[in-house]
């Protein structure tokens, strides 16, 4: 749970609060439109049975994540109560923002928010860096909390840094 204290210790402390996106929008109208999670509800957590010992056995197995993954019974309570008024679930994903691939919880209520999808920076493009940094962790390029650090508390960092510059 350490990390989940560093995580909003960073939001609250940092300059995520004071990051402009290349589009020019702030952290807080990313947030307001579901691109970025609220860190005071969601900071992300990180799942207590993913680490460097045991990686072999979770996230690096081929199909772990169907294995952990929660039922959708469970996720449609979540997304119910999280989709913002005016909109339809289908215009978003339940996402996890520490990923499951990545080491995150698949269940805390806190690692799982509703992002969008029809945002130049929606879960789509969310999802290439998830994978980028599960395949980096794999191979051993870089550890888990530099994986877990590029997605919380602002992806968007994270993917100028693993993968490139953001779709414009």
């Amino acid at each position: 749970m350490l990390f989940v204290a560093l995580a909003v210790a960073a939001v609250t402390a940092s300059s995520p609060p004071s990051y402009v996106a290349p589009d020019g929008r702030t952290f807080a109208q990313l947030v307001a439109a579901h691109v970025l999670p609220d860190p005071a509800k969601n900071p992300g957590v990180p799942n207590p049975d993913v680490s460097d010992a045991t990686k072999a056995q979770t996230v690096c197995k081929p199909n772990w994540t169907a294995t952990v993954r929660p039922p959708v019974s469970y996720t449609d309570k979540l997304r119910a109560a999280d989709v913002m008024p005016g909109h339809q679930p289908k215009e978003f994903e339940l996402d996890h923002l520490l990923s499951i691939e990545d080491g995150g919880s698949p269940t805390a209520p806190e690692n799982l928010w509703d992002m969008v999808y029809a945002d130049r920076y929606g879960a789509r493009v969310k999802d290439v860096l998830e994978t980028r940094l599960h395949r980096l962790y794999c191979q051993g390029k870089i550890t888990l909390p530099e994986a877990r650090g590029a997605l919380v508390p602002n992806w968007l960092v994270g993917y100028e840094r693993y993968v490139g510059p953001l779709p414009k």
